[in-house]
């Protein structure tokens, strides 16, 4: 499963989903949409507009987790 991991890379950063917004020019929605959703991976013009934004290679934000690490999590218990 690929995922976008810009909601952590944005939160060591400080950066909020609305200053995230104005600065790369994005559409509202597609910012928000990227800090929400891991699931949602951006295209390539969104990729040049953060780069030129914040200079982060998708490398840094785009994750590969292999499919049975995803399954051993989902058997995994909750810890309480």
């Amino acid at each position: 499963m690929v995922l976008n991991d810009l909601k952590r890379l944005m939160d060591e950063n400080r950066i909020t989903p609305y200053r995230f917004w104005k600065d790369t020019g994005l559409h509202k929605a597609t910012a928000y949409k990227l800090y929400e959703d891991p699931s949602y991976i951006p295209g390539k013009e969104v990729m040049e507009k953060i780069a030129r934004a914040y200079g982060w290679e998708p490398k840094s934000y785009i994750t590969y987790i292999p499919d049975d690490q995803i399954r051993l999590a989902q058997r995994l218990p909750v810890a309480t």
